[in-house]
């Protein structure tokens, strides 16, 4: 967190904690109801990601929907969808939130934050609407595009203002919460499609996609007399404006409102001084590179590892299978990731960034190997839940190292005033591979194209192993290290895992004090 101290009244502990002259600590009483409120309604915006990202693949593999939009699989007489249906109905909407998070950037910039999340609310209904009532193939996938667009904007907007409005003592939790919240979301999704898929007809994917109309209505609801980020106003000038909003947002006094908007307007304008003449392109500078493909990796790397064929494509891939009750089975599945998500600070803080990644990893590429070998024998009822249940396993792991990791990261790694424009590429890699395997997976698993099924595991198994060198390589150890440490590491080029136990400077690590609090 960054707190700037420029008043004598500021002073620092000897335990590093910023107390005022008043012997108050900047943010204790800063809670009140409307700011939990508001953290609530914000971080409920994942809502819309988790509950598509995870609704789809069950509901793509329910009977009625199959034989509404394309009916038997011409290959095996099954209903099960093609793969360039596979891939019309995940890959293409994925193009959509390319373009969400694209325009959430100018929308945030001139509209602020909430408005253009309500906008997006708005929006998205039509977008279920199209989905839920779809006569053909065609206009589900519009539906979906649509959807995937309001998500984009939705997955940019939300971070901005919780980080924005919470204590700099709440920071890392309150942001960090979008992730839990997004697979609790995708958990309730998976349960819903679980009830209905043994009713009658169209009402088997119709009820949870209008359940998905619903979400935005109720978060429309949320948000709609919640105050506009204080932040943002003091970009704009707006002072007495981002006064009220944070005097609404703070329950603590009036002078530490004071303090803290003068703090504010102190960030803003070192902000202003230092990204004044940087462009998008610095981040290709020389000195810069390593930093911005490390940190551009990350969350694309971490689709690669296989997780795919139990997360996004869970339902279809154990339908392919020939297990049980598939849909029971995808509850599961996102139970065991949303199990790891939490487990996740408790695990890389502690252990450090690369051991967590390491340790995590190899456990990765051993279940994608192990499970590709079962594949082998699928005909084999234990050999297929086998399969099944290292599927569970592996998303666990991920939840707990790369899922996490791939948020945590990119943030730490650029340089201070390359930030934002390092976050933006690092979710344009993102979106970009996420396109790219999910219009591969169904190529190599689906029996009316390559027809590897589980063998896949061996494919991303190899990735794996690539990834793994990569790590080793390329991930700096930034536990406890300040942004300042960070970048001097960095221009002595010292070497990835010698980070751990490498000496800074003493000007660098007193600057904790003013980056960490």
């Amino acid at each position: 967190m960054t707190t700037i101290l420029h008043e004598k009244e500021d002073t620092v502990t000897e335990e590093g904690k910023t107390v005022t002259s008043r012997g108050v600590a900047p943010d204790k009483g800063a809670v009140n109801i409307l700011l939990l409120v508001a953290c609530v309604a914000f971080g409920s915006a994942s809502f819309l990601f988790g509950y598509d990202d995870k609704v789809i693949s069950p509901i793509a593999a329910l009977d009625a929907f199959v034989s509404k939009f394309q009916g038997p699989n011409p290959v095996t007489g099954q209903f099960v969808l093609t793969a360039r249906n596979q891939n019309l109905v995940f890959s293409v909407p994925l193009v959509g939130s390319i373009i969400g998070g694209l325009a959430a950037s100018p929308l945030n910039n001139h509209f602020g934050r909430k408005w253009p999340l309500i906008g997006a609310y708005v929006f998205s209904i039509g977008g279920g609407f199209l989905q839920t009532f779809a006569p053909n193939l065609a206009t589900f996938v519009i539906g979906r595009f649509w959807n995937a667009g309001v998500i984009g904007l939705a997955n940019a907007t939300a971070p901005l203002y919780l980080s924005e409005i919470v204590p700099v003592s709440m920071r890392g939790r309150s942001v960090t919460s979008i992730n839990i919240l997004s697979l609790v979301s995708g958990v309730v999704s998976t349960v819903i499609v679980n009830g209905t898929h043994t009713l009658e007809g169209e009402k088997q994917y119709k009820i949870p996609l209008g359940v998905q109309c619903a979400l935005p209505v109720l978060l429309f609801v949320l948000t709609i007399a919640l105050p506009e980020s204080p932040e943002w106003l003091v970009s704009k000038g707006r002072m007495e404006e981002a006064r009220q909003n944070l005097r609404k947002l703070r329950g603590f006094s009036d002078w530490q409102v004071d303090d803290e908007l003068r703090v504010m307007r102190l960030c803003e304008e070192n902000e202003r001084a230092l990204t004044a003449n940087v462009r998008f392109w610095n981040i290709f500078d020389r000195e810069n590179l390593k930093r911005t493909l490390t940190a551009g990796s990350f969350y694309s790397l971490n689709q690669i590892s296989g997780v795919i064929l139990s997360t996004t494509y869970t339902t279809v891939f154990l339908t392919q299978l020939g297990i049980g009750d598939a849909f029971a089975f995808t509850v599961i599945a996102s139970c065991c990731t949303l199990a790891g998500t939490i487990a996740a600070p408790l695990v890389i803080d502690r252990a450090g960034r690369r051991p967590t990644a390491f340790v995590g990893m190899i456990f990765l590429f051993i279940i994608d190997i192990i499970a590709g070998g079962l594949a082998f024998a699928t005909s084999n009822k234990n050999a297929a839940l086998g399969i099944a249940a290292l599927g569970f396993i592996f998303n666990f792991f991920w939840g707990a190292c790369f899922y996490s990791l791939s948020a945590l990261m990119p943030s730490e790694i650029a340089t201070p005033k390359l930030r934002n424009t390092t976050m933006a590429y690092t979710i344009a890699c993102c979106q970009t591979t996420a396109v790219i395997t999910t219009f591969a997976v169904p190529q190599l698993t689906s029996v009316d194209a390559a027809n590897l099924g589980a063998k896949t595991y061996l494919v991303f198994g190899g990735c794996m192993a690539c990834v793994i060198a990569f790590v080793y390589f390329f991930m700096p150890e930034t536990r406890g290290r300040t942004f300042a440490e960070i970048d001097e590491m960095y221009d002595a080029k010292i070497p990835m895992w010698k980070w751990r136990n490498y000496q800074t400077t003493t000007e660098a690590k007193l600057m904790h004090h003013d980056s960490d609090g």
